[in-house]
Protein backbone atom coordinates (compact mmCIF):
# COMPACT_ATOMS: atom_id res chain seq x y z
CA UNK A 1 0.00 0.00 0.00
CA UNK A 2 1.30 3.68 -0.92
CA UNK A 3 0.76 6.70 1.44
CA UNK A 4 -2.60 8.44 1.16
CA UNK A 5 -4.47 11.03 2.23
CA UNK A 6 -8.43 10.54 2.87
CA UNK A 7 -10.01 13.89 2.47
CA UNK A 8 -13.87 14.34 4.50
CA UNK A 9 -15.20 17.66 2.88
CA UNK A 10 -17.58 19.10 3.42
CA UNK A 11 -17.82 17.97 7.53
CA UNK A 12 -21.62 18.66 8.20
CA UNK A 13 -21.82 18.40 12.39
CA UNK A 14 -20.28 21.59 12.92
CA UNK A 15 -21.38 25.31 12.68
CA UNK A 16 -19.50 26.65 10.02
CA UNK A 17 -17.77 25.26 7.17
CA UNK A 18 -15.09 22.41 8.04
CA UNK A 19 -12.79 20.03 6.38
CA UNK A 20 -10.72 16.71 7.68
CA UNK A 21 -7.63 15.72 6.34
CA UNK A 22 -5.96 12.11 7.34
CA UNK A 23 -2.52 11.66 5.96
CA UNK A 24 -1.82 7.49 6.32
CA UNK A 25 1.59 5.84 6.07
CA UNK A 26 2.73 3.02 3.49
CA UNK A 27 0.99 0.89 6.34
CA UNK A 28 -2.29 2.05 6.04
CA UNK A 29 -1.87 3.58 9.45
CA UNK A 30 -2.86 7.27 10.48
CA UNK A 31 0.58 9.33 10.13
CA UNK A 32 -1.45 13.22 10.71
CA UNK A 33 -4.97 14.27 11.10
CA UNK A 34 -5.56 18.14 10.12
CA UNK A 35 -8.90 19.83 11.19
CA UNK A 36 -9.52 22.98 9.58
CA UNK A 37 -12.34 25.38 10.77
CA UNK A 38 -12.54 28.20 7.99
CA UNK A 39 -14.90 30.29 9.74
CA UNK A 40 -14.16 32.82 12.90
CA UNK A 41 -16.40 33.26 15.83
CA UNK A 42 -14.19 34.71 17.89
CA UNK A 43 -13.90 32.57 21.04
CA UNK A 44 -10.54 33.70 21.27
CA UNK A 45 -11.59 37.00 23.07
CA UNK A 46 -12.43 34.88 26.29
CA UNK A 47 -8.85 33.68 26.53
CA UNK A 48 -6.70 36.93 26.13
CA UNK A 49 -5.65 38.32 29.08
CA UNK A 50 -6.12 35.09 31.23
CA UNK A 51 -3.20 32.36 32.51
CA UNK A 52 -2.72 30.06 29.89
CA UNK A 53 -3.28 27.19 32.39
CA UNK A 54 -6.42 28.18 32.68
CA UNK A 55 -7.29 27.51 28.89
CA UNK A 56 -7.95 23.91 28.91
CA UNK A 57 -10.86 24.65 31.64
CA UNK A 58 -12.14 27.76 29.73
CA UNK A 59 -12.10 26.18 26.20
CA UNK A 60 -14.07 23.13 26.97
CA UNK A 61 -17.49 25.56 27.36
CA UNK A 62 -16.87 27.07 23.58
CA UNK A 63 -18.91 24.11 22.17
CA UNK A 64 -21.08 21.60 23.17
CA UNK A 65 -20.26 19.10 20.42
CA UNK A 66 -16.63 18.90 20.95
CA UNK A 67 -15.53 19.72 24.07
CA UNK A 68 -12.73 17.13 24.30
CA UNK A 69 -10.98 17.88 21.70
CA UNK A 70 -11.10 21.65 22.33
CA UNK A 71 -9.75 20.33 26.15
CA UNK A 72 -6.55 18.20 24.69
CA UNK A 73 -5.75 20.86 22.06
CA UNK A 74 -5.55 23.43 24.34
CA UNK A 75 -3.96 21.33 27.18
CA UNK A 76 -1.38 20.01 24.52
CA UNK A 77 -1.10 24.02 23.59
CA UNK A 78 -0.09 24.86 27.38
CA UNK A 79 2.25 22.00 27.58
CA UNK A 80 4.22 23.55 24.28
CA UNK A 81 4.06 26.76 26.18
CA UNK A 82 5.48 25.23 29.04
CA UNK A 83 8.03 22.81 27.27
CA UNK A 84 7.04 19.94 29.25
CA UNK A 85 6.53 16.52 27.32
CA UNK A 86 4.38 14.81 28.90
CA UNK A 87 5.25 10.73 30.00
CA UNK A 88 3.91 7.83 28.21
CA UNK A 89 1.33 6.16 30.27
CA UNK A 90 1.61 2.05 29.91
CA UNK A 91 -1.33 0.60 30.68
CA UNK A 92 -0.79 -2.56 32.96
Amino acid sequence: MSAKTITIEPVSRLEGHAKVNIQLNDSGDVEETYVQITELRGFEKFCVGRPVEEMPRITTSICGVCPWSLHLASAKACDAVFGVTPLLQVQN
